[in-house]
């Protein structure tokens, strides 16, 4: 008898967690007052989301755009 079931699927699992760390980083951006980041964020995130058209892929592809320009872009600006 196979107890284990073959057709586990982690993507929702994974988008939750990504989502929470795109959350909870973007929080700690407003908490400390890092508004250019932050902006950079929101930004990222609404056309990358827009240019997918809405979907569950979009916002998926949207958040790991946002998390990563939030990281570079700023350090970018500032040298």
């Amino acid at each position: 008898m196979n107890v284990l079931l073959g057709h586990f699927d982690f993507v929702p699992l994974i988008y939750g967690v990504l989502m929470f760390i795109g959350i909870a980083v973007m929080w700690s951006k407003l908490v400390s007052g890092h508004w250019l980041s932050l902006i950079i964020d929101i930004g990222v995130f609404a056309l990358v989301f827009s240019l997918h058209g809405g979907t569950m892929a979009g916002g998926f592809a949207a958040m790991i755009a946002a998390l990563l320009a939030g990281m570079f872009l700023p350090l970018m600006l500032r040298k």
